[in-house]
C-alpha cells in the first residue's frame, strides 16, 4: 500500500467551489493539500470546526490547470479563480474551481493562485510527467461540469 507524504498546503484560505446544486458562487472553506502522489480538496465546517468531506485525487489525473478571472454575466472579475481540470474513470470533463479570497482588497489572487498551480506542476513533473498552465478567461461553472459520486464525507 503506498502511503501519500503530505509536504505542502494551504489551509484556512477563502475559496469557492462550484457545485451543480447551486450554480452560483458560494464562499466555504477549502483545505488544499499536496502530497507526493495526490492532492485533497478537503471541505472545512467552521461552525464545527472539522472537514466535513474531501476528495483524494491522484497527480496522474490532472490534466490542465486554468488561471482566469472568475466567470461573471456582468461587470468586471473582481477576483482570479483556478481550475483543476481532472479525470475520473478514465473520462474527462471533472473540476474543482477555487478563487482566493485576499485580504488586501487591491490584490486579486492571481499570484497565489499561479504560486499554487506551479507547486502541482512541479510534483507531477516529479512524478515524470507534466501538466500545463493556461491563464485564460474561465467559462461558466455549468458548462462541463460533471458531480462525482465519490466525495468522501466526515459527518
Amino acid at each position: 500500500m503506498c502511503r501519500d507524504v503530505i509536504f505542502m498546503a494551504w489551509l484556512k484560505q477563502q475559496f469557492s467551489e462550484c457545485t451543480l446544486i447551486d450554480a452560483t458562487h458560494r464562499d466555504v472553506d477549502v483545505l488544499l493539500l499536496l502530497s507526493n502522489s495526490a492532492y485533497y480538496v478537503a471541505y472545512y465546517d467552521d461552525e464545527v470546526d472539522k472537514v466535513n468531506q474531501y476528495q483524494r485525487l491522484s497527480l496522474e489525473d490532472l490534466e490542465k490547470i486554468e488561471i482566469g478571472p472568475e466567470p461573471t454575466l456582468f461587470g468586471k472579475p473582481k477576483f482570479s479563480c483556478m481550475r483543476l481540470h481532472y479525470r475520473y474513470k478514465e473520462a474527462s470533463g471533472y473540476f474543482h474551481t477555487l478563487r482566493a479570497v485576499m485580504r488586501n482588497p487591491e490584490e486579486d489572487g492571481k499570484d497565489t493562485l499561479q504560486c499554487i498551480a506551479e507547486m502541482l506542476q512541479i510534483t507531477k513533473q516529479a512524478m515524470g510527467s507534466d501538466v500545463p498552465i493556461i491563464e485564460k478567461k474561465l467559462e461558466s461553472c455549468q458548462e462541463g461540469y460533471q458531480r462525482r459520486e465519490d466525495t468522501k464525507s466526515n459527518c
